[in-house]
């Protein structure tokens, strides 16, 4: 396995897990900043521009991570042969669904706030 193959085998395993920190970051770094620099109170077509922002951040990444989960349970990822499957590639296939499903729960118990707690609240 050569070093490439290795780092694209590793990012699709933690796809997951990485989509759900980018998300983590956009969404807190957005809210400190909407409360910091006061355009917490701008709206577009009525609603706030944060829970707005958060929203579509979120399902973004609900929608990768589910792209992610997709893909390990067809077995179109990295480790392709489902014939001639190693058992290292039967882990690295049901870590990917795990985490990608933890991360997918992660995504939502992030974003989930941004509809129910006003923001700089």
């Amino acid at each position: 396995m050569g070093d490439t193959d290795f780092l694209r085998k590793s990012l699709f395993m933690t796809g997951g897990l990485l989509i759900w920190g980018a998300h983590f970051g956009l969404v807190y770094i957005f809210n400190s900043l909407a409360c910091a620099r006061q355009f917490v109170g701008l709206s577009y077509l009525g609603i706030g521009i944060v829970p707005l922002t958060v929203t579509g951040a979120t399902v973004v990444a609900l929608a990768g991570v589910v792209a992610v989960l997709l893909l390990a349970l067809w077995r179109r990822g990295p480790a392709r042969a489902p014939q001639h499957e190693k058992p290292v590639d039967g882990f690295m296939r049901y870590t990917t669904i795990t985490t990608a499903a933890l991360s997918f729960v992660a995504i939502a118990w992030n974003g989930l706030p941004a509809l129910i707690v006003p923001p700089c609240g």
